[in-house]
């Protein structure tokens, strides 16, 4: 039989098809961090400009609504009221088209990283055709793919829940939601430039809505130029928009006190880079407080062992076939030994503080992790053997549930084999003992206060991590 019509040769070039995160450590390491940030930041929301404009984009929805607008034909067929989450959504789609479009035409310098659909908005622009824009919120509208979920409304979503503007289905009217919705319009109102904004933002859906059409349609270049203007001022940069909106913010998200307050002061003390772990812990010298302790000592305890499970596994997909000596040899050069992992574990078996942050999944793959304290018995070989064997058993549990063959296993002959592309090994003097390598959303943290101190972005020096 000819095998090679059916087999191939591994290709690293498909890789990138599969999911990340073999250990799945984030469900556990992102439950620590929204202890301290509480969903105010995450990878997908920590833009000060996004977040300002989601705010400017639901006040104008929110007065457009409750001006009374009616809407008249197939438009009032397909939206029978104003203040439902479907003409909500049809809006905030438009709005943020609108606004790319806008900041990807301007004559003025604009930065543009870190707008959601630029790369597509300028694909568009570059076939010379026009611009069409459809009111709808299905897809016929989305320049993004998947926008009601990856656009800025919908990354910015669960944060603004949070905060109290509004709910899932984005209404606005509800006596919890009066507070933050009062210090929002005195906030806008007040700001000469996103008032611009939001008035002919709202000026612009009167005139779209007169329609009696099902999905009104306009082409981008009959969008008043008053308003395309007012989008490229108000949010030329991030940095433009954080010396606006500082003190809103740090008001509505409390990101200045608590845990959050704490990291924030130590970072604006260090103008020089330091690593998370030097973060969390000058963060912990400066409160008294015991729930805000309690919050950052559950990150300072944890991670030095999430952190070098990830390095042992990351020390199996290294080479495609290892023995276990291979392994032990590899792992010794990188300064660890067979008690590494077991001892921190131990360390952590009767921590009732950690445990409660999480949730039921978290929980059983963080108590699955802690079966490692029990291996003590045998020479080295035998002891990493009894290691690995938990990593590997582990993390088959997780691919497993994910539908998705293991990345490494130990095969019938004894050795470990990888079948993904190959992970580069870091140096011992990059990644010494217990070094923190998972993130908690400081990274997210830094460029969301960089944003608001009006601030370039500044590079984070682990950003290579988790």
């Amino acid at each position: 039989m000819y095998l090679k019509r059916f087999f191939t040769e591994y290709d690293d070039s498909l890789t990138h098809t599969l999911n990340i995160d073999p250990l799945g450590m984030t469900v556990i390491w992102s439950a620590f961090g929204q202890k301290i940030f509480n969903n105010r930041v995450s990878s997908i929301s920590n833009d000060v400009r996004n977040y300002t404009l989601n705010l400017v984009h639901h006040l104008a929805i929110k007065e457009l609504v409750e001006s009374g607008l009616t809407l008249q034909g197939q438009l009032a067929h397909l939206y029978p009221q104003t203040d439902v989450l479907e003409f909500k959504q049809a809006c905030l789609i438009h709005a943020e088209n609108l606004f790319v479009y806008s900041i990807l035409t301007s004559e003025k310098p604009v930065d543009t990283f870190g707008i959601l659909g630029a790369s597509k908005g300028r694909a568009k622009l570059g076939k010379g055709e026009g611009i069409t824009l459809k009111f709808s919120h299905t897809e016929v509208s989305h320049l993004l793919v998947r926008q009601l979920t990856l656009g800025v409304s919908g990354r910015y979503k669960t944060p603004f829940i949070d905060m109290k503007f509004f709910d899932k289905d984005y209404r606005y009217k509800h006596p919890k939601y009066v507070e933050q919705w009062n210090k929002t319009s005195k906030f806008i109102n007040s700001c000469e430039e996103l008032k611009k904004v939001k008035d002919l933002l709202i000026v612009h859906f009167k005139k779209l809505l007169k329609s009696t059409h099902k999905k009104p349609t306009i082409n981008f270049d009959e969008v008043p130029m008053e308003l395309n203007n007012a989008y490229q001022t108000a949010f030329n940069s991030a940095k433009h928009v954080g010396s606006m909106c500082k003190d809103f913010w740090l008001d509505v998200s409390e990101l200045n006190i608590g845990a959050a307050g704490c990291l924030y002061e130590v970072i604006q003390a260090n103008e020089e880079q330091i690593n998370r772990q030097q973060v969390f812990e000058q963060a912990l010298s400066l409160t008294t407080d015991f729930e805000v302790k309690t919050k950052l000592q559950n990150i300072i305890d944890i991670e030095p062992f999430l952190a070098e499970c990830d390095l042992l596994f990351t020390l199996l997909m290294s080479q495609r076939k290892q023995t276990i000596q291979n392994v032990l040899e590899s792992y010794q050069l990188l300064g660890r030994d067979i008690n590494t992992l077991p001892s921190l574990a131990r360390a952590l078996v009767d921590n009732i503080q950690v445990k409660n942050v999480l949730g039921t999944t978290a929980k059983g793959r963080f108590e699955s992790l802690l079966k490692l304290s029990m291996i003590a018995q045998g020479d080295d070989e035998d002891i990493l053997k009894s290691i690995i064997s938990v990593l590997l058993k582990y993390h088959e549990s997780i691919m497993s549930k994910r539908g998705q063959s293991v990345w490494v296993e130990n095969d019938a002959n004894g050795n470990f084999s990888c079948n993904v592309k190959l992970s580069k090994v870091p140096s011992v003097e990059k990644r010494p003992t217990a070094t923190w390598y998972h993130r908690y959303y400081l990274s997210e943290f830094k460029q969301l206060i960089h944003g608001l101190e009006g601030q370039k972005e500044i590079k984070d020096i682990e950003a290579d991590a988790a």
